[in-house]
């Protein structure tokens, strides 16, 4: 059942993307849909697929132009650094506790680390982050928990 779950989702995928109804690109994404599908219940959701709510969907989606904010904060943040030919930059590294129960909230919480510019997870394990942040900034951020708090929201932990 999760493989045809993950199949359809791939498949809608592939129509968004490519946005054509032809019969070759609809035998190629069924085809690619249903052997990613199978790949990925088979080694990466061994376990059961992580499924949300309608409310946590919505408060996922409310999430989304959050982060693209943050991101592009974040960015014209390393760019004033790299431009600047002082190289202002004081790299460190910062361990912070979560109290995310689930590993699709800690995924969620890596990811939205990682996909900021200046910061980047190394190390996860049981709820404990050690992250590498391009200066203080990037440390008092992740530090203050915002966008903890915010996936904590959407995960209802």
């Amino acid at each position: 059942m999760k493989a045809v779950q993950a199949s359809v989702a791939l498949m809608a995928f592939w129509l968004v993307l490519t946005g054509s109804a032809t019969a070759i690109d609809l035998a190629t994404g069924a085809v690619l849909s249903i052997v990613i599908g199978v790949f990925a219940t088979r080694l990466l959701w061994a376990e059961d697929v992580p499924l949300l709510s309608a409310v946590q969907v919505w408060r996922l989606m409310l999430f989304i132009p959050y982060l693209l904010l943050h991101m592009v904060i974040a960015a014209a943040h390393v760019a004033r650094i790299v431009i600047d030919p002082r190289m202002p930059m004081a790299p460190l590294t910062v361990e912070h506790d979560t109290a995310f129960e689930r590993t699709v909230a800690r995924v969620a919480y890596a990811n939205s680390i990682g996909m900021t510019p200046g910061t980047l997870v190394i190390d996860a394990e049981d709820g404990r982050f050690l992250v590498h942040c391009l200066d203080a900034e990037f440390a008092r951020d992740v530090s203050q928990g915002d966008l903890e708090r915010r996936v904590s929201r959407i995960f209802e932990e």
